[in-house]
């Protein structure tokens, strides 16, 4: 979609359209979704977008798209608050078309010195002396066989796929349906960056074992942190940080000067990032049926999920618990179910509270629910879980004039 004045293009909006298996928030993961026709916008996918009158145009156009029929929902990825685009997609659609339920997420870059020294002095002095001993106790665990390994050429995405995938498999993001995935799509993509010359791809190793990896895309002088993990029987020895400061020490010595940990927040970047942006991922729903139950049931998930995040923020409990949420492995097979009793309840309560229900239906309602809850609980931990592999390619590539 290209937007111009006469002889001049001065917005311009690029996606894909998808089709999903979108899964309803209250079903299991596990369980096929229905096929949705998504509009993928990622971030950046709209240049130009500094006017408000052309943000607004490009909303409305996506808009009418959507009532052509020509997909189910549009999907905008990266809207930093507070922009024209942001307040575009967040308000300018009718009320049934507009997300309520709009997933907010932070995103840290961080500004790449000259030497791994001096972007060390962003920490105090403790933290740097912790690295230095566990890298030390590291080497001297495995004395002679603790090891880096670049992958940048196309005739290397081979092992680095095979070593990321090994290290992956075992990780907590994976069984979350996050984090790297084996998949052909993936490998296309790694051998794209490195044809272009911008995959950068780190590995550790003890001997012949990969214990860590990172893998991001360098794109001029900005690096982007894409994915990573570690083995969490070396959890002890942060290989995860020991590879990630071997990284930036390589990132420096080719000049780079900023990194863009992406989105979503944790510790790590925190502790090295330097700048914090307030990011948000929002939808345009088609006027349909079909398009209105899925903002529904969008809306439950992320408005019950954001006001959670938000209090345990304000109380300080956001990192701790999610440190005992990912060494709950039985609690991720369970999550679905929590989430559906969570809703329940939450319904069940407020219609007891607004004298919808009468006390002893509304208590007779509570004690079934737990009981089904329970079976499903049980059922769900003695089925085996199997791994989703690959993942949806796009049909096509939208574009309006």
């Amino acid at each position: 979609m290209v937007f111009s004045t006469p002889g001049t293009a001065t917005t311009m909006l690029v996606g894909r359209i998808e089709k999903r298996a979108w899964r309803f928030w209250l079903r299991p993961q596990t369980t096929a979704g229905q096929s949705v026709a998504v509009l993928v916008v990622p971030e950046g996918g709209v240049i130009g977008a500094e006017s408000v009158v052309a943000c607004e145009h490009v909303v409305r156009e996506v808009g009418c798209a959507l009532r052509r029929g020509e997909f189910d929902l549009a999907l905008f990825g990266g809207l930093e608050k507070g922009t024209p685009l942001h307040d575009a997609v967040c308000s300018g659609p009718a009320f049934f078309c507009r997300d309520h339920g709009v997933k907010h997420e932070t995103h840290w870059h961080g500004r790449l010195p000259g030497t791994l020294d001096e972007f060390l002095c962003r920490i105090s002095s403790q933290h740097r002396s912790v690295f230095r001993r566990k890298q030390r106790k590291l080497e001297s665990a495995f004395p002679g066989q603790i090891h880096f390994r670049t992958f940048t050429q196309p005739g290397e995405v081979e092992d680095l796929a095979a070593a990321a995938a090994e290290v992956a498999l075992q990780t907590y993001q994976y069984r979350r349906g996050g984090g790297y995935r084996p998949s052909q799509e993936g490998k296309s993509f790694l051998e794209l960056a490195a044809r272009n010359q911008w995959l950068r791809g780190y590995v550790l190793y003890a001997g012949k074992l990969p214990i860590a990896f990172w893998i991001g895309t360098l794109y001029q002088s900005s690096f982007r942190l894409d994915t990573t993990g570690y083995l969490q029987d070396y959890k002890d020895f942060d290989p995860g940080i020991i590879l990630f400061l071997h990284m930036v020490d390589d990132l420096c010595k080719q000049r780079v000067k900023q990194l863009d940990f992406g989105s979503g927040e944790s510790p790590y970047k925190a502790r090295f990032g330097d700048t914090k942006l307030e990011m948000a991922i929002a939808c345009m729903f088609a006027p349909t049926v079909k398009s209105v139950m899925l903002m529904t049931a969008k809306c439950l998930r992320y408005s019950l999920e954001n006001t959670g995040r938000h209090i345990a923020s304000r109380i300080g409990l956001e990192h701790p618990l999610r440190k005992i949420w990912h060494h709950l492995p039985s609690a991720l097979q369970m999550k679905q179910s929590l989430e559906l009793t969570l809703v329940c309840l939450m319904l069940i309560f407020l219609g007891t509270w607004q004298r919808w229900l009468k006390w002893p239906e509304g208590a007779l309602l509570t004690a079934a629910l737990c009981v089904l809850t329970s079976l499903e609980i049980v059922h769900r931990l003695r089925t085996p879980q199997t791994p989703e592999h690959g993942a949806t390619r796009p049909d096509r590539v939208w574009s309006a004039s």
